[in-house]
């Protein structure tokens, strides 16, 4: 171990976890091989290391029988971020971005994402854009009016409490000329 306590730490990808501890196995100073170190993640906060991420090694009192290593960061999965941005990401390149005056980006490109939570409640002044298909499992309650471009097909009952107009035809589905 160096002078000072600390030496560069290079994960080999042994990684075991053990009563909510992470233990891995790397590479110190001069090659120096260290096994089964305790891996310490700030609190709030878990992440698997992988191999090659680089962490700080420091031993109790000097002794390389009680090292830690603090980090595991592998400079080859780091995002480009601008100054004062912050990003938590994984090796598939999933990355929720904080950047600042552009706002939040989560990206996880064709992969699924699932958020489960009680009551949503979205603020969005100038609108909200889904690309993509819709499916809603649940009712939908609207205050403020609707607007459809392209067809809408209806499979179920249709309950108006108030006046229907039609720029267009209406066709009766039953046949009996009614409405």
């Amino acid at each position: 171990m160096a002078d000072s306590g600390f030496t560069r730490f290079k994960l080999n990808g042994t990684i075991v976890q053990r009563g909510g501890q992470q233990f891995v196995d790397g590479d110190g100073f001069a090659g120096d091989g260290y096994e089964d170190v305790h891996r310490i993640d700030p609190h709030g906060f878990a992440s698997g290391a992988v191999p090659g991420g680089i962490g700080l090694l420091t031993g109790v009192r000097g002794n390389r029988d009680s090292a830690y290593v603090v980090g595991g960061e592998n400079p080859a999965m780091r995002p480009d971020l601008p100054i004062g941005a912050s990003a938590q990401y994984d090796d598939k390149g999933n990355i929720i971005k904080l950047i600042g005056d552009d706002g939040a980006v989560f990206d996880f490109a064709s992969r699924s994402a699932t958020l489960t939570a009680g009551d949503w409640t979205i603020n969005a002044p100038s609108g909200v854009t889904i690309n993509g298909p819709l499916t809603v499992n649940g009712p939908v309650s609207m205050g403020g009016g609707a607007s459809v471009t392209g067809n809408m097909s209806v499979s179920g009952n249709v309950d108006v409490g108030a006046n229907v107009t039609a720029g267009g035809s209406v066709t009766d589905g039953d046949g009996d000329g009614g409405a």
